[in-house]
């Protein structure tokens, strides 16, 4: 069930919520049966989007309609209604959207462009609005977090010479999606002087997502587990 009300203290991690509704609340009784029910909460974003987040998102919606051949506004419509049909976003407008879901959008947008391969006049690492989600994306369409091209999984925390790196844990390490070129220059610069040329991060895969994006197999992961 939902409860609407505002945010009256905050203490350490103590949260008071007075409630609009009281008789919604007395009505929790009736969804659990345990005194201290899980809760998430979830704050509305009264930032507006920001001058550099509109850019962004137009700047790669003109990217696109110049690839399959919209007008720009035709482009901005049809994935106003992508997004909102994948994400379940009411419609919005950029004239009020909130920081929050321009940021979603944006993500929404290089994902789709990488998805589809719409090729970028600028690196879409200058498009993003969430580092953490490109990278994740850019792993998952092995396209390179710099220049776009095909790319290899590289592994930030060293896997060792002469470590298959098809049968290498991957699980804890860092990793990112490099292409031939920038795979060399990342091990001929280091990575924390090539992490800081680029402002590129790498990210730490959960089991089931090592699984979804191909980088390994239960089989492989329940093999290793055996031999520890």
């Amino acid at each position: 069930m939902e409860l609407w009300g505002r945010i009256t203290g905050i203490s350490g991690h103590k949260v008071t919520l007075s409630v609009e509704s009281l008789e919604e609340l007395a009505s929790l009784s009736l969804y659990t049966t345990v005194e201290q029910p899980e809760a998430v909460l979830q704050i509305s974003d009264d930032r507006h989007i920001s001058p550099v987040q509109r850019k962004k998102a137009y700047a790669i919606m003109g990217e696109m309609a110049n690839y399959f051949g919209y007008f720009p506004d035709e482009m901005k419509e049809w994935m106003k209604y992508f997004f909102e049909a994948e994400t379940g976003h009411e419609y919005f407008s950029f004239a009020t959207v909130d920081m929050t879901t321009a940021r979603e959008f944006i993500t929404f947008l290089l994902e789709y462009a990488l998805r589809h391969h719409v090729p970028m006049s600028k690196s879409a690492l200058e498009y993003q609005d969430d580092l953490e989600a490109y990278m994740y994306q850019s792993l998952k369409y092995r396209s390179c977090v710099i220049c776009g091209k095909h790319a290899d999984v590289h592994h930030i925390d060293a896997v060792g010479r002469g470590n298959d790196r098809n049968l290498v844990d991957h699980r804890g390490r860092r990793l990112i999606a490099l292409c031939r070129e920038h795979h060399q220059l990342a091990h001929n610069m280091g990575w924390p002087s090539f992490s800081a040329e680029y402002h590129v991060v790498g990210v730490t895969l959960k089991p089931e997502d090592l699984i979804r994006l191909g980088i390994m197999t239960k089989k492989r992961m329940e093999e290793l587990d055996h031999d520890k």
